[in-house]
């Protein structure tokens, strides 16, 4: 199985036009977040975003693992220089268990390899359809840091041990009205920023009873926030990837 499909470098804006064949297993309701998510990668592929793509026999996408070196990687931890940090990594449902996901990290692990990198560091979860733990220990990972479902885990590749320490949030929970919502947006996942889409048309609704501030992620907004994305109502984060138009009209209500 593994001969029929090949691994390449993400290495093009076109390339990156690619990006997120995970919204493609099924028709996905979400092509304006697709869509914006995509024009991210294109201008950010070489700095904040690196990759592979595995491509079957006919040329689709059918996996993907996104990652950047920790001098330019977005994520909410402290890292000191030349560590891999992984975004995600995904192979579509129809090909998994057939060893394509040890095959498409295989290659980014030789890269990183020769590379002369550190290792490689991943924010894994516990949750089964999200980056689950349980992959990467198998690899030889191991938990160096977890804060509720988020695992941070590290494979040494020529250094044992590095400096990591999670960044500390700086939005303070509020009270009152009118209602503020900050919208952190990423774009390095669909699901996440059709969320924050559809949170903008309903915030709409409440007119003046609501204020909204959208923040691009960049290196500042890290700092500031000390958190990497996110929907924040009067400071708590409330919503996440995949939640339906009337939990985020109930989201804003609860804060009214």
């Amino acid at each position: 199985m593994e001969g029929q499909f090949a691994v390449e470098r993400l290495l093009s804006a076109d390339a990156a036009q690619e990006a997120f064949p995970c919204m493609d297993e099924v028709p996905t309701p979400w092509p304006e977040a697709l869509s914006m998510c995509r024009a991210w990668a294109s201008r950010n592929l070489g700095r904040h975003l690196e990759g592979y793509h595995l491509r079957d026999a006919a040329g689709r996408v059918a996996g993907q693992l996104y990652y950047a070196p920790s001098e330019h990687a977005l994520v909410p931890y402290e890292i000191e220089p030349g560590v891999s940090v992984i975004y995600c990594e995904w192979i579509h449902r129809s090909h998994q268990k057939q060893g394509l996901g040890r095959q498409l990290f295989s290659v980014f692990e030789a890269d990183m390899r020769s590379q002369g990198h550190k290792g490689i560091l991943v924010e894994a979860t516990d949750q089964e359809d999200l980056m689950h733990q349980r992959h990467y220990l198998a690899r030889g990972f191991t938990l160096i840091h977890e804060a509720g479902h988020r695992k941070l885990l590290y494979l040494p590749l020529r250094q044992s041990q590095i400096l990591v320490r999670p960044m500390a949030p700086r939005i303070r929970p509020r009270r009152g009205t009118p209602v503020e919502i900050l919208v952190l947006t990423g774009y390095l996942c669909p699901f996440e920023a059709a969320t924050q889409m559809l949170l903008l048309e309903v915030a709409r609704e409440f007119g003046s009873r609501v204020t909204l501030r959208q923040e691009p992620l960049s290196p500042e907004s890290l700092q500031r926030y000390g958190v990497a994305d996110g929907i924040f109502i009067n400071g708590r984060q409330k919503l996440s990837g995949g939640v339906t138009e009337e939990a985020i009209r109930q989201a804003i209500i609860e804060e009214l």
